[in-house]
């Protein structure tokens, strides 16, 4: 993991070591300038918190917090933060999906302008790039599990996850379900998100057995 430079580092390398996080929690709000401390192998305290693959969301989120721009740093092996925690988090670790939605998704300070659907809903939630979420191709498979979103059983669903392809969730339900990262119909990782389009989304009412509500227009989706 390379040699520390900063007590910060130190507090993660020592919570990899003890399990203990809340020294490097608490580091990482006292002291946010040393997230902008990279070691000499060019490791940043969060990417120092992905090479453990045991570091908590918590701290995930106090560094990315402390300095949003080692999203994308890379070190001098040129890997980032997102693509050592997806190699260093066991698939069996209940936090990773988590983890890999706060890497991929969550941006501290980032808004959305009336014209962009997906909105904070609660500071608790993450703060989406919707640029980073929504992809333009559609999984390889979708299926339609329910006309109405899974969560709050009101509104159309019209969001497909990905790469499992259930069409579950509404727009206005995406940012609370996705902080944890996982898809609310199979629990397996979600890695991005498809909005319906047009024709598909009365393809999928059609498979659910309903049909669009007349009052929702589908350009609205």
């Amino acid at each position: 993991m390379g040699l520390t430079q900063t007590k910060l580092h130190f507090a993660i390398i020592r919570g990899t070591m003890e399990g203990e996080w809340i020294h490097a929690i608490r580091r990482a709000e006292k002291a946010p300038y040393e997230a902008t401390i990279a070691n000499p192998y060019g490791d940043y305290p969060l990417h120092l918190a992905c090479y453990s693959g045991v570091a908590p969301p918590e701290l995930i989120r106090a560094l990315i917090d402390a300095y949003p721009d080692a999203l994308i740093k890379e070190n001098k092996k040129g890997r980032d933060p997102l693509e050592l925690a997806a190699k260093n988090y066991s698939f069996t670790d209940p936090n990773r999906a988590q983890v890999l939605a706060l890497l991929r998704w969550y941006r501290p300070g980032s808004s959305n302008n009336a014209s962009t659907a997906v909105t904070q809903q609660h500071s608790s939630d993450l703060l989406f790039n919707s640029n980073n979420m929504f992809c333009d191709s559609p999984p390889e498979h979708m299926y339609s599990c329910s006309a109405q979103c899974v969560v709050c059983l009101e509104e159309v669903a019209t969001i497909a996850m990905k790469p499992c392809g259930h069409i579950c969730l509404c727009l206005g339900c995406v940012p609370t379900t996705m902080r944890k990262g996982l898809c609310p119909v199979d629990r397996c990782e979600v890695r991005e998100l498809y909005q319906l389009q047009g024709d598909q989304i009365n393809i999928h009412m059609s498979m659910c057995g309903s049909d669009l509500p007349q009052n929702v227009p589908v350009e609205n989706f």
